[in-house]
């Protein structure tokens, strides 16, 4: 019983070791944790939060099923498939950090 807890403590730690190794290796911190953007039809601000980043770069911002693409040169593309409603498409990183409408990641020390 004891070699068993050993053991699968073991493959746990190796598990995790790769999982933290390669995560960190991949993650950009140059993008924000969050968006903000208009909705020109409600009128309303509307905060699309960080939820997948690519090996690429691109990362994906959301709230519920609605999305928004910022592609790896850092620019909020329109969408294909829906009225592009949100101000914050088209506009860089740049422009967006410029304006306030980002929420950065707090690095810890």
């Amino acid at each position: 019983m004891h070699k068993l807890s050993l053991a699968a403590m073991v493959v746990a730690s190796a598990l995790a070791t790769l999982a933290t190794g390669s995560v960190a290796q991949t993650f950009r911190f140059d993008i924000p944790l969050a968006v903000v953007c208009m909705n020109s039809k409600t009128q309303t601000w509307v905060v699309g939060y960080l939820q997948t980043v690519a090996n690429d770069g691109t990362a994906i911002y959301g709230r519920g099923s609605l999305t928004g693409t910022l592609n790896a040169q850092g620019v909020m593309v329109k969408p294909s498939d829906r009225p592009a409603l949100l101000d914050c498409y088209d506009k860089s990183l740049d422009q967006l950090r410029a304006e306030g409408r980002v929420l950065e990641f707090q690095r810890t020390k």
